[in-house]
């Protein structure tokens, strides 16, 4: 017995002081880098005007439409904004190809680059934005508000502020006669926020049949964080190279109703409510996906040397970052597939008791998760019979794109010119019309060219949405470089 407790004690050692040997060779080549210096692409640079561009494009009522409900007013406002984008930005419009892809709310150009044997890259954002309601904002979220240093309103960071960055670097570059290298794309879709099919699902549709492949695509995603993790003060910028996949469930219940005063309990209601609880109490089990290991490791090589320990060593240490996960949400939503429910319904009237109740969960998955093997662990969960439980809704499960090409190299140039930023790939817990994109591309990439930290994320979709002067500023900056950089390969 004593000699199996010292060869247990002897393993757990030597792989503690292997461990320790691996994380201190990681740091010292890493000390041995140069360390990173910010380089702005351009000067002189009017924020102010360039602000009040953004304020202008906001003010433009582009709220993503359901699919099959359009709206004429809202299909006003796209074709306006379209206009105003074709005065203020006349080089883009003059030199660049306008393409037409098949819906003439989608925004798609064409600029030639100088090698025609380059495969070619492209540039994404949306126009579309989410409903937004005046109460509560500090500045209405559809006027033309510059102040306190930010653009305010409904889409100012989600995603018109990357739009214009794109266009204002376009413009400029255009203005100073400067061709690409290689050709690029620039698409804006209308509908990415409902999911729908008429955006940037018809601008790939149209890719492939012309059999149009890309090099590399950036659409909106990470951005350059500071202080997420504790002892980590460098800002890092996270590049999602996949996303997580979005299933909705619907939960119904349906037992006998009737009037309040004498009821049959437990209800339709109070048996969902049930199933809900359970449903939002388990935690499903922890996995580290490619994406998720990628940014531990940046992430150890980045953290003080008793953080590196684990995030260097998760093969040794899972345990103890799963520890970690659990108090930072944001964290915990990369290693778990993750259910939120969002829509319940019930009685139409407080006297009533309903004999059906149903709710919709949502649920971002893990790369890898199939549809199948959820439904079946939610039924477990569930465990009641009564609960019918159903697929409404069930995107395409995202792939993990490669690193290994020019397109993230110069990504990851750029990232620290710029931003003097540690650039790492990382899990997208949200959803991108990037996507799509997967089918036309290998190495699809999802990165928001903004400084932002917990406060600043939360106010998307949010009231009080807002894009920092300085912050459009550096989008701009990112933008130029990036294609600069790209020339020079």
């Amino acid at each position: 017995m004593q000699s199996t407790i010292i060869f247990a004690a002897t393993i757990i050692v030597s792989l503690l002081l292997f461990a320790i040997v691996r994380t201190l060779v990681v740091k010292v080549r890493l000390s041995k880098r140069p360390r990173l210096r910010l380089n702005t692409t351009q000067e002189g640079i009017n924020l102010l005007t360039v602000a009040e561009h953004l304020a202008e494009a906001v003010s433009f009522q582009t709220v993503a439409q359901p699919e099959g409900h359009d709206n004429q007013e809202t299909n006003n406002s796209f074709f306006s904004f379209h206009r105003y984008l074709e005065h203020t930005f006349p080089q883009i419009h003059n030199k660049l190809e306008r393409i037409d892809v098949g819906d003439t709310k989608n925004l798609v150009f064409c600029w030639k680059g100088t090698s025609p044997e380059r495969p070619p890259a492209l540039l994404m954002a949306h126009q579309d934005v989410v409903p937004a309601q005046e109460k509560e904002w500090t500045y209405p979220p559809f006027e033309k508000t510059v102040a306190e240093g930010y653009v305010w309103g409904r889409g100012s960071f989600d995603a018109k502020g990357q739009l214009i960055a794109i266009l204002e670097a376009i413009e400029q570059l255009l203005t100073d006669d400067f061709r690409p290298s290689r050709t690029w794309y620039i698409a804006f879709g209308w509908d990415e926020e409902t999911r729908g099919s008429k955006g940037a699902r018809s601008i790939v549709k149209y890719f492939i049949s012309k059999e149009i492949r890309f090099s590399y695509v950036l659409d909106e995603g990470g951005v350059v964080t500071k202080g997420f993790v504790p002892g980590i003060d460098i800002p890092i910028a996270v590049i999602g190279i996949a996303e997580k996949g979005n299933l909705n469930l619907k939960l119904r219940c349906t037992k006998e109703g009737g009037h309040s005063s004498s009821p049959q309990n437990p209800t339709a209601v109070g048996t969902l409510a049930r199933a809900i609880w359970r449903l939002e109490t388990k935690r499903n089990r922890v996995q580290f996906s490619s994406p998720v290991k990628m940014l531990f490791r940046t992430l150890g090589e980045q953290a003080p040397f008793h953080l590196a320990i684990p995030l260097l060593n998760p093969w040794l240490f899972k345990p103890l970052i799963v520890m970690l996960c659990n108090h930072i949400p944001s964290m915990n939503a990369l290693v778990r597939t993750t259910l939120a429910i969002t829509m319940v319904k019930g009685s139409s009237a407080t006297n009533i008791i309903a004999n059906s109740a149903s709710a919709v969960a949502n649920i971002r998955t893990l790369p890898g998760e199939s549809t199948e093997k959820i439904v079946e662990r939610v039924k477990r969960t569930v465990a009641d019979d009564t609960i019918e439980i159903s697929v409404i809704d069930d995107s395409i499960r995202s792939r993990v794109s490669r690193i290994d090409g020019e397109g993230f190299e110069i990504l990851e140039k750029t990232i620290r010119q710029v931003f003097a930023a540690v650039p790492t790939p990382y899990l997208m817990t949200g959803g991108s019309d990037a996507l799509y994109y997967e089918a036309i591309c290998d190495h699809v990439y999802r990165f928001t060219p903004a400084i932002m930290n917990a406060s600043e994320l939360q106010r998307m979709h949010n009231v009080d949405e807002r894009f920092s002067l300085e912050n459009l500023g550096k989008a701009i900056d990112f933008y130029q470089a990036l294609i600069i950089q790209d020339s020079r390969e």
